[in-house]
């Protein structure tokens, strides 16, 4: 029987999709200057998933509820993390399942670096992975809630982090593998999109200086009163 929201994400069907997607961090990992990386899972399982970040300190949770549980436990919209705190945030799914997606999507924007890269994965909307994740929650899950990239998109506009392409991955069904199907399934019929956004740096706009005004001095004969003032 399965319990919880987030077991469908554990499933051994899931599996290659996962991995597939975990496979597109390590690119963006090397091009971040050295310090912190968020990963945010749909499930305590994938943990055991391997996740490069090259140099990056990497930070690992995942949904457990309406919470986050992993390297440390909080609420999904409230993350104990200092604002600019990561070069590099990963969101495998966990807005799929979140039952706070939108406060969720406002806090990784947050704790996005200046320059840093925000990468989300979602369900896609129009994949036949959602009947078949509907069809196993009969078995005792939770359906998933995915979230439209344009949504997702959006909601990161607002806090200054711009959508940079979007990429779909995985097959359109869960028992094939990703590597035999994507190239034949349409783009809006795989199991998941890739968002990539990065969060815009402050910009400083040099101020024009100011024209110093020379000092003339005033000859003598013009500082003299006139006939009339002294008449």
């Amino acid at each position: 029987m399965l319990t919880g929201s987030d077991n469908l994400f554990a499933l051994a069907a899931v599996a290659p999709l996962l991995r597939e997607e975990l496979s597109q961090v390590p690119a963006w990992a090397a091009r971040r200057p050295a310090g912190r990386a968020l990963l945010l899972h749909a499930s305590a399982a994938n943990h055991a998933l391997d996740a490069d970040v090259r140099h990056l300190r990497l930070q690992r949770l995942h949904v457990e509820g309406s919470e986050l549980g992993g390297d440390l436990r909080c609420a999904g919209d409230a993350l104990p993390y200092e604002d600019e705190a990561f070069q590099l945030v990963f969101c495998q799914h966990a807005g799929d399942v979140a039952v706070r997606a939108g406060g969720m999507i406002d806090e990784l924007a947050r704790v996005l670096a200046p320059g840093g890269v925000l990468l989300w994965c979602g369900l896609s909307p129009w994949s036949p992975w959602l009947l078949w994740m509907n069809w196993q929650a009969r078995r005792g899950g939770m359906a998933p809630r995915p979230q439209h990239a344009d949504s997702v998109r959006e909601r990161l506009r607002r806090h200054g982090v711009a959508a940079t392409g979007v990429q779909h991955l995985g097959s359109c069904w869960p028992p094939f593998e990703p590597a035999r199907w994507q190239r034949l399934a349409p783009t809006p019929l795989r199991a998941a999109y890739l968002l990539v956004a990065a969060k815009q740096r402050a910009i400083l706009t040099p101020l024009r200086p100011r024209a110093l005004r020379e000092r003339v001095a005033i000859q003598p004969h013009l500082a003299a009163p006139s006939r009339r003032a002294s008449a």
